[in-house]
């Protein structure tokens, strides 16, 4: 098989093969720990050699699906972005593997565990690679319906199963009306393939002038912003942004941690890249080429006011909770709506910017979450007043929360600094200082929030009887592997290492000829050889 193909099928195989181990076999549960580690390891080393043949090409990669061609198949079409986001995955999912090995350790549920997280990531790399419309469609129900029965992973607690039930009504809602999204764009179009889309709405790439008196509906303008408004609302809901924030500061404490740093520094991923596709590539509403060009202003004035509430909202709420676990939940709001704002500019600097920040936030976001997990595991309490002060004994777990903290926040030397610091620059070339003020006042409030959780976890006074911390379990190296490699992560991702990366899948996304061209050849390829 076409390695670009590999990756969610081998995790979808793997995802099956655990479950019917754990039925048909009665096994210790490490096997199943080895089965996750050895799938989510070759299928890092698979995005890897993607990225490095995508950037070695110069032009994104096709795959046809059955081998079909589009747009009478279905195809993954990997780009830049798309493979960048493929690594950033599967890495970030090999260490929660690394970690959860730990933290579940022999829990009777362990396959169910294992079989559901490599179906999440299944989901995630078949969202950035796919190549068409409705295809995203099922990877993402292939995500959602992992991510709600992770949520409701502790079955007989009360609020993990009431969060997992608003997440998947109000999940499947925003599924249904980006399904109606699919049905509205193949009734105009003819095609769900994300590079014939692009080439229809930009004469200009295609070898053919569509005629656009043939679209079922009359209106095709119309039609295209309505298509559009369908999807905004999906995304913003799978990104948790402002008003469809709603189900994010319940779902993501509430699952186990190491599902809370997937849910939080890569779900929320899917409907930021999958907005930039639809808003760059497919109808390309900020290029002067498109069809579609007159609704970019209308988008970005929308879109930016939505970000900018999201922002200070969330902001405000880190200041004034005690749950450790919905704090950083709400400074994951904060960080997708900055990402949002970003993306909603519609300047090559601005989704420059918002894709380095996409990856710093993942990265620091993941080790936050996994560091906060060993210390309310230990504590057996999301208290912030309650819980115990474990980063005074260890160091590592010490630095590892105020090295992420501080990379949120955006302090130099660390990769959050030089990303906020591309988004700003983003922001003043575009001449919107309102912004900027938005954002400094945003990143002053979440302040008080880390602040909190430093001083809580690592600061605060120890408590004169500790009766329910083990004595070497915070020292146990699969816990603190994956921390380890997370900040040195967050030291080296700076401008000199990723900016050549950042610079070619902004201006592949911005300018989306080579995509549009390589499904159109495809397609001609196909026919050229059957006239053979």
């Amino acid at each position: 098989m076409n390695t670009i193909g590999a990756p969610p099928a081998l995790l979808i195989s793997l995802s099956f093969i655990i479950l019917l181990l754990s039925v048909l076999v009665k096994t210790r549960s490490y096997v199943y720990h080895y089965l996750a580690l050895i799938s989510s390891a070759i299928v890092f080393i698979l995005t890897l050699y993607n990225m490095q043949s995508v950037m070695k090409s110069g032009i994104p990669i096709v795959y046809k699906m059955g081998g079909w061609p589009p747009p009478i198949g279905i195809v993954y079409e990997v780009d830049t972005l798309s493979a960048l986001l493929g690594v950033l995955t599967s890495l970030v999912v090999l260490l929660v593997v690394v970690y959860s090995w730990w933290y579940i350790d022999n829990h009777p549920n362990a396959p169910y565990y294992y079989s559901l997280l490599l179906g999440l990531e299944a989901g995630l790399i078949g969202i950035f690679y796919t190549g068409d419309i409705f295809n995203l469609f099922v990877m993402l129900e292939v995500t959602g319906i992992t991510s709600y029965a992770l949520v409701a992973y502790y079955r007989n607690n009360k609020k993990a199963i009431e969060a997992a039930v608003k997440y998947s009504l109000f999940g499947l809602i925003a599924g249904l009306l980006y399904f109606l999204a699919c049905v509205l764009t193949y009734s105009s179009y003819g095609a769900l393939t994300m590079g014939f889309i692009a080439s229809l709405s930009r004469p200009i790439y295609s070898f053919v002038v569509p005629d656009l008196n043939y679209f079922v509906w009359g209106n095709i303008l119309g039609t295209t912003g309505l298509i559009l408004a369908l999807c905004i609302w999906t995304f913003t809901f799978i990104s948790g942004v402002f008003p469809n924030h709603y189900w994010l500061p319940d779902a993501h404490p509430a699952a186990p941690s190491p599902i809370s740093a997937v849910l939080s520094g890569l779900v929320v991923n899917a409907g930021l890249y999958s907005l930039s596709r639809f808003f760059y590539t497919i109808f390309g509403i900020y290029d002067e080429y498109s069809l579609f060009h007159s609704i970019g202003f209308y988008a970005k004035t929308i879109l930016l006011v939505i970000g900018c509430v999201s922002m200070l909202y969330a902001s405000m709420m880190m200041m004034i909770q005690v749950d450790v676990k919905r704090l950083v939940a709400y400074s994951t709001i904060v960080h997708t709506s900055l990402i949002f704002t970003g993306i909603s500019l519609g300047s090559y600097y601005a989704l420059k910017a918002s894709i380095y920040h996409i990856i710093t936030h993942s990265v620091a976001k993941a080790l936050l979450f996994l560091s906060v997990g060993i210390v309310v595991k230990l504590s057996a309490t999301r208290n912030i007043h309650e819980v115990l002060p474990l980063g005074k004994k260890n160091p590592v777990l010490a630095i590892a929360i105020i090295l992420s903290s501080l990379s949120l926040i955006g302090i130099p030397p660390l990769a959050g600094f030089f990303s906020k610091l591309y988004m700003y620059k983003a922001f003043v070339l575009s001449n919107n200082y309102i912004l900027i003020a938005i954002l400094l006042i945003s990143t002053g409030l979440a302040i008080v929030g880390y602040m909190k959780l430093i001083y809580a976890l690592i600061f605060k006074p120890e408590p004169k009887t500790i009766s329910n911390e083990p004595a070497n379990t915070t020292y146990n190296i699969r816990a603190l592997l994956p921390l380890i490699i997370m900040m040195f992560l967050l030291v080296i991702l700076n401008p000199f290492i990723i900016d050549s990366v950042l610079s070619k899948a902004a201006s592949e996304m911005l300018t989306p000829t080579q995509y549009a061209n390589s499904a159109l050849n495809k397609f001609l390829e196909y026919f050229l050889a059957l006239g053979g």
